[in-house]
């Protein structure tokens, strides 16, 4: 089950977009504005604020692999590298529309963004220069991922319904998921909200805007379990979150999947079983991101809501 271990206040004004733990776990960054804001994860203190060097909104961030620094995009087509003490490392220049989604690989030496411009770019991160570019669907690419543990290949989900899967060296097209039976729609296809890797990289979590999440195999191409929250039907108006958790070595894996009005779905990832529906009472915005480490889960709110939950097995 999951219970709420602490409720964080985000200080400043605006739209909140961005929750992510680091790797290892010590800190979270929340995103307001242009400002990050950096929690130590024993008591949840606020202990940094980043002013990033944008001139609009930020989409996303993500963590270094050593936790030294935040690479950020943004609605101003740029891509900012800080480093947590030294300040502004890089400023990425290159994509023609705001920029959507971004990923370290696990080694830290390469940042891989999309955009809204249909492109993923990959650059490198000590010189700040464009490596390649990857141009693979027809509309805005606006979710891309990559495994942890595995830097081979990157996954990314665009608005033109489709999944792709790339070879990061070479930049190759590997395989394409396409959407199957029940993602079309009268008017189309649905478009891709997230995507997101198992640990193991076999599996893909992918979340569409009617609120539908499915788990791919990225190897066979075919979807291997569907969840649907219940009783109820969505059309996404924003990129709600969503994400594995893996509580304990011995469990299947949670998948977790915010909506419009502040609820989370959790649901087992073998058995397809609903576990619980969460909700904090004053939070009725859009869950617009869910990031998880271990047992813990940071659930962020387009109006601020900030709670850190906590798995916790029943005992009888």
């Amino acid at each position: 089950m999951m219970e709420v271990l602490k409720q964080i206040e985000i200080p400043g004004g605006g739209p909140c977009t961005c929750g992510v733990f680091s790797r290892d776990g010590q800190w979270l960054a929340v995103v307001r504005g242009i400002e990050v804001y950096i929690y130590e994860t024993l008591g949840y203190q606020l202990r940094e604020t980043l002013v990033l060097e944008h001139a609009a909104g930020v989409s996303q961030i993500c963590w270094s692999p050593d936790g030294k620094c935040i690479a950020s995009c943004s609605d101003d087509v740029t891509v900012v590298v800080t480093h947590r003490q030294l300040g502004l490392l890089h400023r990425l220049v290159g994509h023609t529309a705001p920029v959507i989604s971004l990923c370290y690989n696990n080694k830290g030496n390469l940042l891989f963004t999309s955009s809204m411009d249909e492109s993923i770019k990959v650059w490198d991160v000590l010189t700040g220069t464009v490596m390649k570019t990857m141009s693979a669907h027809s509309e805005p690419v606006v979710s891309i991922d990559l495994s942890d543990n595995d830097g081979s290949i990157l996954s990314s989900g665009s608005h033109d319904g489709l999944i792709r899967i790339f070879d990061t060296a070479t930049g190759h097209c590997l395989k394409t998921l396409t959407y199957d039976k029940d993602w079309q729609s009268e008017t189309g296809v649905v478009p891709i909200a997230k995507v997101k890797f198992s640990a193991n990289t076999k599996y893909l979590l992918v979340k569409s805007y009617d609120g539908v999440v499915k788990i791919w195999d990225s190897v066979s191409g075919d979807v291997v379990r569907t969840f649907k929250p219940s009783n109820k039907k969505y059309n996404l108006t924003h990129c709600c979150g969503m994400d594995f958790m893996y509580p304990q070595s011995t469990q299947s894996p949670l998948i977790l999947s915010g909506y419009e009005k502040g609820e989370i779905y959790c649901w087992d990832s073998n058995t397809k079983a609903e576990l619980q529906v969460l909700k904090i009472e004053e939070c009725d915005s859009a869950i617009i991101s869910i990031d998880c480490h271990n047992n813990l889960m940071c659930s962020l709110s387009l109006a601020g809501n900030c709670t850190i939950w906590k798995y916790v097995t029943e005992t009888t």
